[in-house]
Order: structure tokens, then sequence, then C-alpha cells
């Protein structure tokens, strides 16, 4: 099992479950090393599900404020010094929608070192997460922040509103930090669920279907970047059998779900959708 892979396993006659918190820390290096010509710190996740590209091939947008509505109709630009994402990715943009039907949450005051496994785990009958990513603290520049903080985006908006009212009630908790929510201020439609989630059953060829062989394909072949909540490993004579809990659903299980299917791995691989534990 790689390095960078940190599990506490459980053997029984039947099945073998691991628990598993990745850091590809390759293209976490190269992303860091681009976002530093950036002038933009350090970042503890993979936030582009994009394949890397070195410098001397990102087309730099000088323009990038300007819209025109043949690319981007009904949305506006907003961005902030403290922004560690794309701006230039579409669903990164405001859409011109009222803010209760906006799906995207504020969150800060989490725990300085707060992994999107420990954000995730720690949200329970709320509703399916489109996409999640956290932000670590900033020690320089105008605006320093000594917590870290997260976009949450659900699939729906009465989701993130439920969120928000429970919160009210009784202010959300991460490993001991009282932390502080709002609507995120890129106000995001609702997507349709459609039985889709961040979490899938892979079954298939006991040669392929291992998290170690998964984890390098995903990166390596097929350019995906993913945070990972949970892994549950079930071995099995004729086929293997992995429950895997990405940390978003948009470009991480979506992406790794449409090439599976597309008989990428061969016609004995399956992926199937499995219900969102933040549901």
């Amino acid at each position: 099992m790689p390095s960078n892979i940190r599990s506490n396993v459980f053997q029984s006659p039947v099945q073998e479950i691991l628990h598993v918190s990745f850091r590809t820390t390759e293209p976490l290096q190269c992303l860091n090393g681009y976002r530093k010509g950036l002038g933009l710190g350090p970042s503890p996740n993979l936030i582009s599900s994009q394949a890397f590209q070195p410098p001397n091939r990102i087309i730099r947008r000088e323009c990038a404020h300007v819209i025109t509505p043949n690319h981007l109709p009904n949305r506006t630009r907003k961005t902030s010094s403290a922004y560690q994402g794309d701006p230039n990715l579409p669903r990164n943009v405001c859409a011109a929608i009222p803010d209760e039907l906006n799906c995207r949450l504020w969150i800060t005051g989490l725990p300085p070192t707060c992994t999107i496994r420990q954000l995730l785990s720690s949200i329970k009958g709320i509703g399916p997460v489109y996409a999640c990513h956290v932000n670590e603290p900033i020690a320089t520049g105008p605006k320093k922040f000594d917590t870290a903080a997260a976009s949450l985006t659900f699939f729906t908006a009465e989701a993130a509103t439920r969120f928000l009212e429970r919160h009210e009630v009784k202010p959300f908790e991460v490993e001991g930090y009282v932390t502080t929510m709002t609507r995120h201020r890129i106000r995001t439609e609702p997507v349709p669920v459609n039985g889709r989630s961040r979490v899938l059953l892979i079954v298939g060829d006991p040669r392929v279907v291992t998290v170690e062989n998964l984890s390098r394909i995903f990166t390596e072949e097929w350019n995906i970047r993913f945070d990972t909540e949970f892994v549950h490993f079930r071995r099995g004579q004729d086929q293997n059998q992995i429950h895997w809990a990405f940390g978003s659903f948009r470009a991480q299980a979506q992406a790794i779900h449409a090439n599976i299917n597309r008989h990428q791995l061969g016609n004995g691989v399956q992926a199937m959708y499995r219900a969102d534990p933040c549901l």
C-alpha cells in the first residue's frame, strides 16, 4: 500500500474494511507550485478536477472579469483576494438567482487542519452534497485567518436552507470548533439529483477493483483529482466491491462513474450510485 494512504484494517474471513484518507501528494505539489507562481498560498487539497497544466500551457485571461452573454448567460462574477478556487470555472461564477435558491454555503471557524473527511462526516440528515472544498488558514496577506473555511454546495436549495436552520438552533461544530455559516456570495443554482451522489459502489474484476489500483488510475490515467471521506473494501472470489465516498459529486464521483460505465476498465467493472451519508 502506498505511503500516502493511511488505513486501519479489520479482517474477517469474508471481508476487509479499509478506512482510507487520501492525499495525492505529487499532483498537490504541482498545484501548489503553480499557485506559488500566481502569488497564492499553498492549498491542502486538490481543488481542481482538471488535469494540471504547467504554467507555459496556461492561457492567461487578462480580461477574465468580462463576461459575455454568449459564454455565461445570467451570471455575474464576484471574487476576493482571499479566494482560493478557480474563478473562471462556470460553477464558480455567481448565478442570477434569488438568495433563497442558492445551494452553496460558506462555513468559517473550522479547525485549522480540517479535512474533507472531518467536515463531511459531521453532517447528517441534511441532503446530498454536490461539491465541497476546504480552504486552509491564511497566514499572510491583507486578510489573515487562523482557522479553516469551507465552500459547501448541496444539490438542492432545500438542503442548504435546512442546514442553515439547524445551525441557527444549534451551531454546527467540527472537532470541537463552533462554526459560523451563511449563504455563499457566489450563488449556485440547484442541480437535479436524479439518483446521483458523491458515493459510488464499484464492483468487478478482483485484478482491477482494488483501492490502490483505482486511485492510481483516477489520478495518473484519467487526471481526476479527488478527495475521499471514506472507503470500504470487500474482497470476493469472483469480484471485489468498493464503497467509496468522494469529497464531491462534481468532477469527482460524476467523472469516475462515467468513465467506469463507458467500460474504460473493461466490461467486468461497474459503478453505481449509493446514498450520500449526509442525507
